[in-house]
């Protein structure tokens, strides 16, 4: 049973234990967060809140209460001026504990200790948000036209300056490609003459008919 039990030992004696304490809730409130074990983030818990309750009251006297036990003039100048004011609307649970597993070599379960006010961890998360009606996202072309790149390289060459083109995307080369195998496999069209054949024998026939007509009329005679 814990009879008249007032604290946790941590193993250590009473002058090594206060100096401990002290020396944590001074890092506390200068860094906002320190890593420790469970156990001695759960004895720091009860000396962080009595220091952000004196910070609260924020008169002459509990200034010089915490100046007994914070080490440094500077971390309780912003306990009384930064982190107190914090938490004037909330009375008590003003540090945070999350465990954040065991410690490699004695495997002893560690924590991070914080104030409530700061985000879960010590991060804040940015949610990027995604684009709706009213924020519409235009495409941009992947590969710059032929003569737009022609005449800006004509513009830029008595500059002396390098005009680099992208590169085509494969759906660009793949229809160049096919237009290639397109242009090797059409044929010409070739248009067929009339054949000669028919001319003359429209011309024979009609020197036979002469040659006919003209017997005829000697026999006649």
């Amino acid at each position: 049973m814990r009879h008249r039990v007032k604290n946790r030992k941590l193993g250590c004696s009473t002058s090594h234990r206060k100096a401990m304490m002290r020396n944590m809730v001074t890092s506390l409130i200068d860094h906002g967060q320190i890593v420790t074990t469970v156990t001695r983030a759960k004895e720091l818990r009860r000396l962080a809140d009595r220091m952000v309750t004196l910070g609260k009251r924020g008169d002459l006297h509990a200034r010089r209460q915490a100046l007994s036990v914070i080490r440094t003039k500077q971390a309780v100048a912003k306990l009384f001026d930064e982190i107190a004011p914090l938490f004037i609307e909330r009375n008590g649970g003003y540090t945070r504990i999350v465990k954040i597993g065991p410690r490699r070599g004695d495997a002893s379960m560690m924590a991070l200790i914080e104030f409530a006010t700061a985000p879960m961890g010590g991060k804040s998360e940015k949610k990027t948000p995604a684009p709706g009606p009213e924020s519409p996202v235009h495409e941009t072309p992947s590969v710059i036209p032929t003569a737009v790149a022609a005449s800006a390289e004509s513009d830029l060459e008595g500059e002396g300056t390098v005009v680099e083109h992208e590169t085509p995307t494969e759906s660009v080369v793949q229809a160049e490609a096919n237009e290639e195998v397109a242009e090797e496999t059409a044929q010409p069209v070739i248009e067929e003459a009339a054949p000669e054949e028919f001319s003359v024998t429209e011309d024979v026939g009609h020197e036979d008919a002469a040659e006919a007509s003209q017997k005829d009329s000697e026999e006649g005679e």
